[in-house]
């Protein structure tokens, strides 16, 4: 009885040291870090309008000072007062808008498309890691699904803020009434951490459940959203030191502040990857579900004798009229019966082909309609104050 229970504890043993091994080779082998980079470049770019857009939605509840004041201590305490300054400068510009109308509404349409595009770049990420069952669906009504929930998210995002503003709030006030001026505050900020890091993990959870084109369990969802804010909690303090010691800003001289947020950017997109990768790797060691396709299917297939094989049939002899005839026919079928459905079938395949290009392209469209509307009302302000 000893002797089994010794083997069990050794199996488990041996899993558990597995785990992170097994993780870090999926990471690897799906060129996690070059993906992360790719989210941070993206997320650079969306940044402003996501803000934007979380702003104004939890200025509903709180007011928008409050909301803005909230959302930059945070930013403040992960990237430093200049790289927060920085992002408020971008963050005030694109807010600024001077145009009515039917201007607004292009305005507000590009503000949400430039929202999304960080949450479209991670869909196309973390579907390498969890792909569909089967072939993958594609066209305009994936492409726009794939848009909502983005959209979805960044209204999750917002969600998050005014929840983070009321537990703040709560346990700090608990902690002053219950425990005063004594040292025995510390528990509430204790009370605090956990609750931030709880919400943290639902977030990133959310994003590992519905983000990606396969099937994700919530069981499987959260496991790798508590891992992916673990390391996202233990590595944001590690990166304020690394920002106080190594002065990574002052050595990019004026392009401090956008080294800083990009190395920032980069470190949360590989944090989130690497979670993902940990729930799947879960998923593959207790065999429930395939989650790669590339060739296991054709791994796990028996193998099948020769003579099992089908005889291959001679094929049937075709005249040459007849198959001019049924590639003429092939040809009418392919070709849209109108040069407007040529247009739009060509700018379907340009989309399905470069999304991410699509979407940079509409945060950059975004950022330059309201940097264009914040300039029209700074000339109005400087003419009417002459």
């Amino acid at each position: 009885m000893d002797h089994t229970a010794g083997q069990h504890s050794k199996s488990f043993m041996s899993r558990v040291i597995a785990w992170p091994t097994r993780t870090f080779k999926r990471f690897s082998a799906d060129r996690g870090a070059p993906m992360a980079a790719s989210i941070a470049f993206y997320s650079a770019f969306s940044l402003a309008p996501t803000l934007v857009m979380v702003i104004a939605i939890a200025g509903l509840v709180f007011g928008a000072e409050a909301a803005r004041g909230q959302l930059f201590h945070q930013i403040s305490g992960m990237l430093g007062k200049d790289a927060a300054a920085s992002v408020q400068t971008i963050v005030e510009h694109a807010h600024r808008s001077g145009g009515g109308g039917i201007a607004a509404i292009v305005s507000f349409v590009l503000l949400a498309v430039g929202a999304s595009a960080t949450f479209s770049s991670l869909n196309t990420a973390l579907s390498i890691i969890w792909p569909a069952e089967g072939k993958p669906k594609s066209g305009v009504a994936t492409m726009v699904k794939v848009r909502l929930i983005s959209f979805g998210l960044v209204m999750g995002v917002a969600f998050l803020l005014i929840v983070s503003l009321v537990l703040d709030t709560a346990v700090q006030a608990a902690g002053k009434w219950v425990f005063g001026e004594s040292p025995l505050v510390v528990i509430g900020d204790i009370v605090q951490f956990v609750l931030g890091l709880v919400i943290l993990s639902a977030a990133f959870g959310a994003l590992l459940k519905y983000l990606p084109d396969g099937h994700v369990q919530w069981r499987d969802a959260l496991v790798g959203g508590t891992i992916s804010a673990v390391l996202f909690s233990v590595g944001k303090k590690l990166f304020a030191l690394y920002l106080t010691h190594a002065g990574t800003a002052n050595a990019f001289g004026a392009a401090g502040s956008l080294a800083v947020l990009l190395m920032w950017l980069y470190f949360a997109a590989a944090v989130m990857l690497l979670g993902a990768e940990a729930a799947a790797t879960r998923v593959e060691a207790r065999g429930e579900a395939p989650v790669r396709t590339d060739g296991a299917a054709d791994a796990k297939a028996p193998a099948v004798s020769d003579a099992a094989k089908p005889v291959p049939m001679p094929a049937p002899v075709v005249s040459v009229t007849s198959v001019a005839r049924v590639r003429q026919v092939e040809r009418r079928e392919r070709v849209p019966s109108s040069t407007w459905g040529q247009a739009l079938a060509k700018g379907i395949d340009a989309v399905k082909a470069n999304p991410s290009r699509i979407a940079i392209a509409a945060a950059g469209a975004s950022l330059f309609v309201f940097t264009k509307g914040s300039r029209r009302t700074d000339d109005r302000h400087r003419s009417a104050k002459a």
